[in-house]
């Protein structure tokens, strides 16, 4: 009876275990970055759209590798790492541009972007704006510019999810995990990049043994300076001499 009360009494705490690990698991941790969104104007697309034909032929089997993808997907995606000011191989603001595509004339979304880092710790970057993609166009291009900041040095994945922005559903999805062009970015805080070691270089001649030569230099020039006004003391004397004596010459000359 004992030990099927123990039994029993463990049921609960493992229950809660692994419920408080399927949390800490799901959890999201919610870093919103300084980001700058890029489009077009909607007017300037929408008109694009309706004087260009769309293509005979599905853009679906030249889409770029996605996890998911419904009535949207994404078709083409551009990354750049930029600004590494401390050389040291890790970026700190980062730059993405896809181009997605829809069944529809006009379907408005917007776009989650998700940072993951080596130890599969979630950063939600950035929650985008709403956004219109018009068919198979590709002037509904959508870009952001994000500065990094609160960000521990990692090699990171990024996620990026396309949501119906009428029903909130996930349309289309990719990451690192399934394209290559999103895997092991170097990121890192703007203001760990910004950080520049301090070089201290150290002389041999700036210790003792500097002191001693400077002040054995400081005596041969003082010597050197006593023989020249001696030197220049014998020059008058002996020119004195001889002009004693080239008048004393004179003067026995006119006597005569």
């Amino acid at each position: 009876m004992k030990t099927l009360s123990s039994t029993l009494l463990l049921v609960p705490l493992l229950l809660t275990s692994l419920s408080v690990q399927r949390l800490c698991a799901a959890e999201e941790l919610q870093s919103p970055q300084q980001t700058q969104e890029q489009h077009l104007p909607a007017s300037e697309v929408a008109a694009a759209a309706k004087s260009t034909p769309q293509p005979a032929v599905d853009s679906r089997s030249m889409a770029t590798p996605q996890a998911y993808q419904s009535s949207a997907w994404f078709q083409t995606i551009d990354l750049t790492l930029k600004r590494d000011l401390n050389n040291n191989g890790f970026y700190s603001l980062l730059y993405a541009r896809f181009d997605a595509h829809s069944d529809y004339s006009s379907q408005p979304v917007y776009a989650i972007y998700d940072l993951i880092s080596s130890n599969g710790v979630v950063r939600r970057i950035h929650t985008s704006s709403i956004f219109t993609l018009y068919g198979q166009s590709s002037q509904d291009w959508f870009a952001v510019e994000t500065n990094l900041v609160s960000l521990p040095r990692d090699y990171y994945k990024l996620k990026i999810q396309l949501i119906d922005a009428q029903s909130g559903y996930v349309l289309a999805e990719m990451s690192g995990y399934d394209n290559a062009t999103l895997d092991r970015l170097a990121l890192e805080d703007q203001n760990s990049d910004n950080y520049r070691p301090v070089v201290v270089v150290h002389e041999d001649s700036g210790g003792s043994f500097g002191i001693f030569a400077l002040l054995g230099l400081s005596c041969v020039y003082l010597w050197r300076r006593k023989q020249q006004v001696v030197q220049n003391s014998d020059v008058t004397q002996h020119l004195a001499a001889q002009h004693s004596a080239g008048g004393c010459n004179r003067v026995s000359a006119k006597t005569r």
